[in-house]
């Protein structure tokens, strides 16, 4: 088997191949005469950038968003460039060739082999490149890993992590105070192993861009053995930032705890109670469960935890032993409900497997049914919004199916497609759940609202356990009563939502690239990461596709033409799945996005007829869904500015559902 170096030299030899066809090929430009200016003929930079290419396939599998914000990163903006420089010289510097480089390598996630054989080919043209791939990332030599809890443990430094997102961003001076939210989750990495990860993440409320740092990275064959040996090196960083905050750009910043966001199994961990298959496994009530031949919660009104019972520890069947947060943390108000494990990957998925697979006859859904729905579902896909990640799957597919897919069904797609399939008293429990969750996803309640939410959630599980039966109240169906309680704290669920954090884990994975030593992989890989500036959402919408085709009112007959605008909270455009608005009380559907005089106009068309899609539990206008049809004939025009909310529009028969758009990507 050939040795490391073996393998480097026979890779460096395959890149001297390509440096001579790109000599031969380009011979005419290099032997250009200095004082010769280049006019069709390529210039040193755009050898460069044909060399960049022609390793481009060792990243082609890279989805187009991470190619737009390497360009964004890479680009000449002087609003992006002037936070790279110090804050005495806020004249923008231009990125050097050596910065892209590692950008690129970072962000695209490059093999250093095929690193270090790029810069063999661009330093004959670039000498002050560095050659080798570990020296251009400053990839660390060294990794600090203990062994811990069965395991082995690097900390990376809670100080370090917030300095490092405030880095990343324009932070408000108006700001005196940071609130962190926190996520510990177990994370397997390999199928053919135990090997797991549990890594202690943080994200700065303040952080428009959502992205979460690595605090503290485990590394063994299951969970942590001792809680509190995982936590020292944590808790010791988070009662020093609680006491002094954090000192960024000479400004003395205050460091407050928002929440502790995790799922049901490492909430139970972390506060060391028992899990949620125990006895006295809620962690918001005192409700004692009721074994049947799974563990039940049937109670609905059992009295509620406290934060002071907790931190006495008075419910002893409840608590395990004491946990390092304990004095701390608020440790049941500071730790909300999670509805993405709860509710999406919870309660939705269990509702279609019951319909799919239940041994309840009067449950389990003929095959033509499923196939029924699932034809329904497929028929979304060209209507689906570029803010979904995912488009509708069949029912079939349901173990594959993702948290987003079964939000999007939860909230959207479920109420329109089940709808005539499902007997009625199943498909209104499921309205029930959707229409509970929509209010608690939706921002700014009022608290009437709020309660009328807690009611309708409240009338789910019991509506659910005369449907299903009592043995199938479990954790997931009991802890939805609890939820308004989150809202009262948080506001809207996603605001103490886990999909952030979700999504780093899944980055985190991606970093790995053998079997061998992955904690020191993730610990290097980390530290080629730097830190680049994000930009600000911009008010200002942003324009694309211009054309000239119409429709267009006689006052525009001058104005420049575009199919799409994207503002900071939605993407608009004439195209199916991103054309349907709200305007005032009505909802109408986009024609055209004109530019006129600096300002940025929307042309639209508004639905003739309006009326609720469903009337149970309230009528769907309450909540701003409605059942259109028919579109007029005029052109009327609006400020893009002055479109209060963005749509999805569902076909359904001869006619076509709205529902507000809550999530935005």
């Amino acid at each position: 088997m050939a040795s490391y170096w073996t393998k480097r030299r026979r890779v460096l030899a395959k890149a001297k191949e390509m440096e001579n066809v790109i000599l031969q090929e380009f011979n005419s430009t290099i032997n250009r005469p200095e004082n010769v200016p280049p006019s069709d003929e390529q210039s040193d930079s755009a050898l460069c950038e044909t060399a960049l290419d022609a390793e481009s396939m060792s990243w082609q599998h890279t989805g187009d968003n991470d190619i737009d914000n390497f360009n964004e990163q890479c680009s000449s903006d002087d609003n992006d460039l002037s936070v790279l420089s110090s804050d005495d010289d806020n004249d923008p510097k231009e990125i050097s060739l050596k910065d892209k480089l590692k950008q690129w390598a970072s962000t695209f996630g490059i093999n250093l082999v095929a690193i270090t054989a790029l810069l063999s080919i661009l330093s004959t043209y670039h000498p002050e490149l560095p050659r080798d791939a570990r020296t251009l990332l400053g990839t660390t030599r060294k990794t600090n890993v203990e062994a811990l809890g069965g395991g082995q443990y690097h900390h990376f430094g809670l100080v370090k992590g917030i300095l490092s997102r405030l880095n990343s961003i324009h932070l408000p001076s108006s700001i005196q105070t940071i609130r962190l939210k926190f996520n510990i989750d177990g994370l397997p990495i390999f199928k053919s192993s135990k090997v797991q990860f549990w890594p202690i993440l943080a994200m700065v409320d303040c952080d428009y861009t959502k992205t979460p740092f690595i605090v503290g990275l485990f590394c063994g064959t299951g969970k942590p053995s001792n809680v509190h040996e995982y936590l020292k090196a944590f808790m010791e960083d988070l009662r020093q930032m609680l006491s002094n905050g954090v000192t960024f750009r000479g400004k003395s910043l205050k460091v407050m705890v928002c929440s502790f966001i995790c799922d049901a199994p490492a909430r139970a961990f972390v506060k060391q109670i028992k899990s949620h298959n125990g006895y006295s496994g809620c962690d918001k009530c005192h409700q004692v469960g009721v074994w049947r031949n799974k563990m039940t919660y049937p109670d609905m009104n059992a009295r509620l935890r406290s934060d002071e019972d907790f931190a006495l520890m008075s419910d002893t069947d409840h608590h395990l032993q004491s946990s390092p947060l304990t004095g701390i943390v608020q440790m049941v108000t500071q730790f909300p409900i999670d509805y993405m494990h709860l509710c999406c990957l919870g309660v939705t998925r269990k509702l279609i497997i019951f319909w799919m697979k239940s041994k309840n006859l009067a449950i389990r859904q003929p095959s033509n049914v499923i196939t029924a729905i699932s034809t329904k579902l497929i028929a979304l896909r060209p209507h689906t919004p570029s803010e979904f990640a995912r488009k509708p799957r069949e029912l079939t597919e349901i173990d594959r199916w993702k948290a987003t897919e079964l939000r999007q069904f939860m909230i959207y797609s479920g109420p329109v497609v089940l709808k005539r399939c499902l007997p009625q008293d199943i498909f209104e429990n499921f309205l029930l759940f959707s229409v509970g969750m929509f209010l608690l996803l939706s921002p700014n309640l009022s608290a009437p609202m709020i309660d009328f939410a807690d009611t309708v959630l409240r009338g789910f599980v019991t509506h659910y356990a005369e449907l299903y039966g009592q043995g199938e109240i479990v954790y997931n169906i009991h802890q939805v009563i609890h939820l308004a309680d989150v809202y009262k704290k948080f506001g809207a669920l996603d605001s103490v939502s886990a999909f952030p954090f979700e999504n780093f884990l899944g980055k985190i994975k991606k970093m790995l690239r053998k079997p061998d030593l992955p904690l020191q992989q993730v610990v290097r890989r980390l530290s080629e990461v730097s830190d680049s500036y994000t930009p600000p959402p911009r008010v200002i919408p942003l324009l694309f596709e211009q054309h000239q085709d119409g429709p267009l009112p006689l006052q525009f007959c001058n104005a420049k033409q575009y199919r799409k605008a994207v503002r900071k909270d939605f993407c608009l455009s004439v195209k199916t799945g991103d054309n349907c608005i709200v305007v005032g009380q009505e909802i109408a559907v986009v024609q055209n996005i004109v530019e006129w005089s600096d300002s940025v106009f929307v042309v639209y068309k508004r639905f003739k007829y309006r009326e609720s899609h469903f009337t149970y539990p309230c009528p769907s206008s309450n909540i701003g869904c409605f059942q259109v049809h028919t579109l007029g004939q005029e052109l009327e025009v609006g400020h893009l500015e002055d479109i209060r909310r963005k749509c999805v529009l569902l076909p359904d028969q001869d006619h076509f559902v709205a529902i507000p758009l809550l999530h935005q990507s």
